[in-house]
Formats: C-alpha cells, structure tokens, sequence
C-alpha cells in the first residue's frame, strides 16, 4: 500500500497534477479476510486468512453439529448463514491453533481487523495513535454485527466464543476515520472506507431499489439494491449493506449471492489439468461458445461468420458435458461445505475445448440460480413490468465472448459499463459524500460512462433444457463427501428421475387415509344423532 501511495504520488508530478489537490483517501478491500495483530508491536501474530479459505471448515462443522445442522441458526441477527467465508469462523480457527494468537488475548495484546482495518491503523499511526476502526460493510461480513443495531453482538460473541474486546469499532462508509500520519500524503484525511462488492454496486451507479450488478473476477458476487428495506432471505442469500453515506444517514440494504468459484474455475484448468483456456486464441472454444444452443439457433451477436463451419455444430452436439465447480463447497443459494466439485457426461469424445464450455456454463448457471431466488425473496415487486437487466462487472467480464455467452445461458440483457475500477469509484464516492464535493445525484449525472449491452440470443426452452442438466449435476454433488447416505440419495435422484410425479403418489395412501378417517367422524356423529330404530 505504501509503495502504491508513492508510486501514484510521483506520477501526478509526472502528469503535471499537483498532489496537494487531493483533499482525501478512501480505501476499499475484500471482505472477510481476516488479520490478527499485536498492538503493542504493531506485528501481525499470524498471516492474513483470505475469505474463501476452507482451513476453518472445522470450526464450521463443530458449530453445525451443535446446532443441529441449522444453517441459517443466526441469520435473524446477522443477515448470514452459518458459513467459513466469514471472519468469526477464521478467528476461531486462529484462536484454536495458533498459540501467539491465544496468549495476545489473554495478555489483551490482540486486535482484530479485516483489511480495511489494518490498512487504516497503520496509515494513521500504528502503535503510537492507530485508529481502530472499520466500515459497516466489512464489520456485516464477520458474522459478528447484530444488523438491526448495526453494533457488535454481545450474544454473538458468545455464540462464536471470541472476545469482543478485539474488535474495531463501527462506523459509516462517508465520515473521518483519522488522517495520514507519514507519507506523502501526510495530513491527508480518511475520509471513507467500503468492502469491495458494496462498493462496486455504488460505483455502478446502481444506487436504486431493484438495480443489481454482477462483480465477476475469480469469484463471483452478484448484489441487488433493496433500498432502506432490509429483506430477509429464505432462499439462501445474504441480507447484506449497501452504503451508509454518513452516520446519521439511512442505512441502504443488499440481497447478495456469493459464488465462490467463477474465474477460479479457468484457472484451475489451465493451471492444473494444462487446457488451453484462452478465448480469444482458440477458435474451437469460440465456436463451442457460440455454438452451444444448438444447430437451428441463432448464433451470438459477437460471432463473426469467420466463425461458422462444420466443426461448430459437431462441437455442440458433442457437448454435453456438465461442470460444478464446488472446490470449497457450494455458497448461494446452497451454503453446503460438504459439497465437492463433480464433472458429469465424459465419454471417448470429450475434448479440452468441451471442458472449457462446461466451466463457462458453471459461471452463468451460478449467477442464473442468484438471481432467480432474488425473485423468490421480492414476491411484492413487479418483476413481470422490467425488463430483466444485470449490470456487469469484473476482471472476466472484459472477455467479449464470454459476457455473450453468460448472457445466452441467463435469458437476461447484460450492462458493462466501462468503468475501469468501479469499487475504487465507488468509494471516491462515498469520501468525496463525506468531503461535500460529491452528492449521489451528481455522481449519477456526471460518472455514467458508456456501456457495452449484450442481449441474449437463446430460446427460454433450450435454457430450461440446460439448466434442469445443471440442477441435476448439482444434487449429485451436494452430498458427495457423505459416503453414509450417498447410495441412498443417488437412489432418491435417480427414482425422482424416472418418476417426476413420484412425491404425489406417495401422498396418496396419506391423503386417502385422511380423508376416510374425517367422513368415518362424520358418519359416526350422524349416527349418534340419528340412531337406527
């Protein structure tokens, strides 16, 4: 961060840019990912666990088998599922198997921050006079924030067994957390701080209820704006916080899907089973891509007519092959640790360029199941009268070719704005609400900037058709590590199946017997009253 301060510094001299124009700092950072460190020394007490790592799936399971395998046990205060990418779990773990870790907080040496914190309390002194605060956005993604209070959590403290003494304080994404104590950009102040997908939805501009945008880089986040209502999920998101520009500003809400695996994906086939995955330069991957509906479909918008041959037809019929990329489990909408990646359909006729598909397709299948159950979770909206539109974003979404073909599997119109770092403008923002430079009105008339649309060119009955192969692939993996009922759940699947209509008939014997025993009441309160002579 320091080097970046410095480097940045010297190139406004370079450009001709006087850096004492800057009025304030912002800092956005992924959430979750957590830090431990001694505040007499100023020294982390052990590295920094990043928020998809799994090393903490044993707390989570000790946690689940203490409350019955109940997911959403703290969802009420929190707005969270009981899950290992969020920070309580990570300090648990720390705690647990770390001695430095334990002996700091017993000797009340340790403070605890995700990376925004950290960053601030070194920026604004350290050991000497280090602010110790953090955002409501990241302090929502410890699972350790009571969202209604929007405080730290006594019982949740508890419930976690971590002291509440290591925790920064909260505040809002637009206020002065302090100001920058050595540098170049000395008596500079903090002006806001925001976690990264929070941010990107405020840098998209998406600062309406029912705007939503889709962040994906190697994983995957997709946020719908709820405004000031604060909706509860029952199908498996996240009730999370857009922004408070302010502390005594309403509070906007969040639904939120978190997919751990998306570009990570790529990169596990490229870097691990050696397949060549760039787009761009395989043009059988191309023609797979914008093949896949189908010989009597409509080729994608961005194929050129290069593109059509012989191989692209052959190259979809041999594609059937299925993708779930659950390396860390499943997040949304499942929340299952315990479910492990799976690769179904193989036969001799499989190729790289296949594979490759299967994982673009995982992408897409993930962000369609998001944002369907954001319509399940907004049943008084009005969906049927706006156009399903997603707003895109993200290191991959800069592949032409691949935003085309998410589009084809999701049926949805799909915005890039091209805005190079939307979460850094996001909170430029959100400093620039707290410096009164900026308002939201005037961010959304002067910081829109052109947009790319991608509209799909797929027919809803071929979507269902690969979708319901998706959701297949899906079952079969969910229970995969559970050897103990895994020959009975496949047999429940396969059954499910062969007879779609299976769960009615059992119901009949049941229904029946219902129906016989209340017209036997019936018959018998007749007879009391009218008694056979």
């Amino acid at each position: 961060m320091q080097e970046c301060i410095e480097t940045a510094y010297k190139n406004l001299v370079i450009l001709e840019i006087d850096p004492h124009d800057i009025i304030a700092v912002g800092i956005v950072n992924q959430r979750g990912t957590t830090v431990l460190w001694n505040k007499q020394t100023g020294q982390p007490l052990y590295n920094a666990i990043g928020w998809s790592d799994s090393r903490s799936t044993s707390v989570l399971r000790r946690i689940l088998q203490n409350v019955k395998q109940n997911v959403d046990y703290v969802r009420h205060r929190t707005g969270l599922p009981l899950s290992g990418c969020f920070s309580a779990f990570k300090i648990r773990w720390l705690m647990e198997s770390v001695p430095a870790v334990a002996d700091s907080i017993k000797e009340d040496k340790c403070l605890f921050g995700t990376l925004d914190s950290w960053l601030l309390w070194n920026l604004t002194g350290g050991v000497q006079a280090g602010v110790h605060s953090t955002d409501i956005t990241n302090a929502h993604y410890t699972s350790l924030m009571n969202l209604s209070s929007q405080q730290w959590d006594a019982k949740l403290c508890q419930f976690f067994k971590l002291p509440i003494n290591i925790l920064p304080r909260i505040r809002s994404n637009s206020e002065i957390f302090g100001y920058v104590l050595d540098g170049p950009l000395l008596g500079v102040p903090i002006a806001g701080v925001m976690g990264e997908q929070s941010a990107c939805l405020l840098g998209q501009l998406c600062i309406k209820a029912g705007q939503n945008v889709c962040t994906l880089d190697d994983s995957c986040f997709v946020l719908l704006n709820t405004g000031t209502e604060k909706l509860e999920s029952d199908n498996g998101l996240i009730t999370g916080v857009a922004h408070q520009l302010g502390p005594r500003a309403a509070t906007n809400y969040s639904l939120e899907g978190a997919i751990s695996n998306a570009g990570s994906t790529v990169t596990w086939l490229r870097e691990k089973l050696r397949i060549n995955t760039e787009i761009n330069s395989n043009d059988n991957v191309v023609e797979s891509l914008n093949t896949f509906i189908g010989d009597s479909s409509m080729i994608s918008s961005s194929c050129s007519s290069s593109m059509l041959n012989t191989e692209c037809g052959l190259a979809a019929k041999r594609s059937e092959i299925t993708l779930v990329p659950a390396f860390h489990g499943l997040y949304a909408p499942y929340w299952r640790y315990d479910a492990r990646g799976i690769i179904l359909g193989l036969s001799s006729q499989t190729t790289a360029e296949n594979i490759t598909q299967a994982a673009y397709e995982a992408t897409g299948f993930q962000i369609y199941e998001v944002l369907e159950a954001f319509k399940r979770d907004t049943p008084n909206w009005d969906h049927a009268s706006t156009h399903p539109v997603l707003t895109f974003g993200g290191e991959y979404a800069e592949d032409t070719h691949l935003v085309q073909f998410i589009a084809d599997i999701m049926g949805y119109m799909l915005e890039r704005p091209q805005t190079a770092s939307p979460a850094g403008l996001g909170v430029m923002i959100a400093a620039g609400v707290t410096m009164g430079v900026v308002s939201l009105e005037y961010a959304t008339k002067m910081y829109a900037p052109p947009t790319d649309v991608f509209s799909p060119t797929t027919t809803p009955n071929r979507r269902e058709v690969l979708y319901r192969r998706w959701d297949y692939a899906v079952k079969r993996c969910l229970h995969w590590n559970n050897f103990e009922t895994y020959e009975a759940d496949i047999e429940l699947f396969s059954q499910r199946e062969r007879d779609p209509n299976q769960a009615i008939r059992r119901s009949i014997p049941g229904s029946v017997f219902m129906v016989t025993s209340f017209a036997v009441l019936l018959l018998a309160r007749y007879l009391h009253n009218h008694p056979l002579t």
